[in-house]
């Protein structure tokens, strides 16, 4: 195994301590204190079921509508992505990966050995899936095709029809759909359904951490057929064997308040598109339209993407996400969903660096 280096997360430990990040995906962080709880004093410190504790995957098996024998806990999406393909992906195989996409996503199947075709989407188009080249890429022998829903870095949903025929293409190959389904709630009203309840074939991932703002936590987890979670499972038992209890409580904690964490991440998601949507019409440069959904954008710049970052690491102290981490170039990734002012200060920097550059 040669697994590609992961240039974004690299990227990240570089600028750790440049004061603004507006590219991150995740919701503004929520702190332990404002869960108002104290953690249980007997809770054991030695030892947590592997498959996670029953009542978190009954909460996750309720939000998922499946049975709870369908659930694995994992520690963080990033887990669930790499126990699902080291138990399907063998060297050689061919894997089918929608682009841009988290790089993880893409490069994990590559890591073990898999022929992994990008297949692009064009921001021309609304950034809309193509199944009729997805079908094509497939050529009846993918055993793995990866999307995210909704797709980071663009918040793009995948809808009921487009999942039926993703499952048909995956029953059509005898191989399967990874969907990660981080940011699927994050459509509020106009919420995509599960990939779990489109058959065996089907494998969801998701995480409390973007949602929830809650990604110190690392808790994750796998929806998928039972045979297969068994065979993930068997792969866990060589990796974390199991998480942590103190992690899986909070976890819980927050699954029993999901609707608060959704309303929440809706103020927050609200407010700032408004802001950002102010700031992008003083940014020629820039092109795209603000998702209605999701926790980012993914603009075209007119200014190289690569002298726009180093502008504003050095000058202007500030931090996007380059295109080239997902796929594009072009493009960089920006953050809707974090703290207001930041957000405001971040876009402030970012049209006087365009302005230097132009």
């Amino acid at each position: 195994m040669e697994f590609p280096p992961f240039d974004h997360l690299r990227f990240y430990e570089g600028v750790h301590d440049v004061p603004l990040n507006i590219s991150y995906s995740n919701i503004q962080g929520f702190t332990l204190g404002e869960f108002h709880k104290a953690l249980p004093r007997n809770l054991d410190l030695n030892w947590t079921d592997e498959r996670g504790p029953p009542q978190l995957r009954r909460l996750i098996a309720r939000r998922t509508r499946v049975g709870i024998e369908r659930i694995l806990v994992t520690s963080g999406a990033t887990e669930a992505n790499f126990l699902a393909n080291a138990a399907l992906v063998r060297p050689k195989d061919r894997v089918v990966v929608d682009s841009p996409i988290y790089s993880p996503l893409r490069d994990c199947a590559a890591g073990l050995g898999g022929d992994v075709i990008p297949v692009g989407r064009d921001c021309k188009s609304g950034w809309s899936l193509d199944l009729d080249r997805i079908r094509k890429a497939a050529g009846g022998k993918a055993k793995l095709l990866v999307f995210a829903n909704l797709n980071n870095p663009t918040s793009s949903a995948i809808g009921r029809s487009e999942m039926r025929e993703l499952a048909d293409i995956a029953e059509e190959c005898n191989g399967y759909v990874l969907v990660d389904e981080t940011f699927r709630e994050l459509a509020f009203r106009r919420t995509p359904p599960s990939v779990a309840e489109f058959g065996p074939r089907m494998i969801a991932l998701s995480t409390v951490t973007k949602l929830g703002g809650l990604g110190g936590l690392r808790v994750g987890w796998i929806v998928a057929h039972p045979q297969l979670i068994e065979r993930c499972k068997a792969v866990k038992d060589y990796t974390t064997i199991c998480g942590s209890s103190v992690s899986q409580e909070l976890a819980t904690w927050a699954l029993r308040r999901w609707d608060f964490f959704r309303r929440r991440a809706k103020r927050i998601l609200d407010g700032n598109r408004k802001l950002v949507e102010d700031a992008l019409d003083r940014m020629p440069s820039l092109h795209g339209e603000i998702p209605t959904s999701g926790t980012v954008m993914f603009p075209h710049s007119d200014v190289n993407v690569t002298k726009l970052t180093q502008r504003l690491v050095r000058k202007y102290k500030t931090v996007i996400a380059e295109g080239r981490f997902f796929g594009l170039s072009d493009h960089f990734r920006l953050g809707l969903g974090g703290n207001v002012n930041e957000l405001r200060r971040g876009l402030r920097n970012v049209r006087r660096a365009l302005r230097d550059l132009v």
